[in-house]
């Protein structure tokens, strides 16, 4: 075996782990889905972390039916 190859077994990058939505930021609990609110325009969900008692509110970005109200227009 050679230098390069045990250099590059001992740095090789493990790729990150994917972000998860209903992970609660303050203790990593798994959140219930609780309220979906779109008749402002913008996707916003509630979710509910059983452990903490704590409510987060996730912004998804425009809600679908503001890209579908749009198409109407010239």
């Amino acid at each position: 075996m050679t230098w390069r190859s045990r250099l590059g077994s001992l740095f090789r990058r493990k790729p990150a782990a994917a972000r998860s939505f209903t992970a609660c930021p303050q203790c990593g609990d798994k959140m219930i889905f609780v309220e979906k609110y779109t008749m402002g325009g913008d996707d916003l969900r509630t979710y509910r972390c059983d452990r903490c008692q704590s409510e987060h509110t996730l912004d998804f970005g425009p809600a679908l039916w503001t890209y579908m109200s749009d198409t109407d227009k010239p």
